[in-house]
């Protein structure tokens, strides 16, 4: 699985450009098609409630610390979770939109702590548990049936394809060195989030969906405090807050109730 995840590293630099692309493809497979739709505008709202299973995406972080030096957190991801509620409208046969919230925790821990020099050192070993983060997701999401768009019967299934933009809520724990008890603590921070993917919806009943999808989810950054204090209280300012990247890739199965 991770060395899977590491052949990934290399297209994470251009996940604003995957995005905007996935985005703009989404946009022209809704608006190219209206020609084709049989029923008009239906404007008929839903909820739903989706179970995953998530991967976290190996991705190290970095610290700033007095001195200043650049070191190193090797993040150990992590496997859990994904709990998802949302409500939306399907807008005609092939075009609909949501707005879900999603949890997630044990999203990935600290492995080790390197000093800018590379070595793991015994002052920078830590205790265990080290900065663990979760995450709170809210997503404005759109879906396209490209099949249905371009006329073709798939009777009570709708293959689909994704994206969604919004906003994280990453919560870290803090980072305690076991040598000496140094404290940098956790902290709560606020980012832009984006998704994309694909999926499948069949039709069970009239009302009743079933919904398989995949999807990848860049949730921003998790951060630390920019303070680190030491067991006698004495506060050491550092240079720039703990940071790394959160992204998994999460495949997701649910119900949908249709109005």
């Amino acid at each position: 699985m991770y060395a899977f995840m590491g052949m990934l590293k290399p297209f994470r630099s251009h996940r604003q450009t995957v995005f905007a692309t996935a985005v703009a493809a989404l946009s022209l497979t809704g608006l190219n098609s209206v020609a084709h739709a049989q029923d008009g505008w239906l404007f008929a709202p839903y909820l739903r409630a989706d179970l995953g299973y998530s991967s976290t995406v190996d991705d190290d972080g970095d610290l700033l610390d007095n001195v200043p030096e650049r070191d190193t957190l090797d993040m150990s991801p992590d496997d859990g979770a994904r709990y998802q509620i949302g409500a939306g409208l399907k807008l005609n046969d092939y075009l609909r939109t949501d707005i879900t919230l999603s949890y997630r925790d044990n999203l990935t821990e600290v492995g080790a702590y390197y000093d800018s020099d590379g070595l793991v050192k015994a002052a920078n070993r830590l205790n265990g548990d080290a900065f663990k983060a979760s995450n709170w997701s809210t997503m404005l999401n759109l879906y396209v049936d490209p099949l249905s768009a371009a006329g073709f019967d798939t009777g009570g299934f709708s293959p689909y394809l994704q994206g969604g933009i919004g906003w994280a809520r990453n919560k870290t724990d803090d980072l305690v060195f076991g040598a000496d008890g140094t404290r940098v603590s956790g902290e709560t921070h606020n980012d832009l989030a984006w998704q994309v993917g694909a999926g499948v919806n069949y039709a069970i009943t009239s009302q009743w969906k079933l919904d398989l999808s995949y999807r990848f989810i860049d949730m921003g950054e998790a951060r630390s405090t920019s303070t680190a204090v030491e067991t006698n209280g004495n506060h050491i300012a550092l240079e720039r807050e703990a940071r790394f990247d959160l992204q998994a890739h999460e495949v997701m199965i649910g119900l949908q109730y249709q109005f």
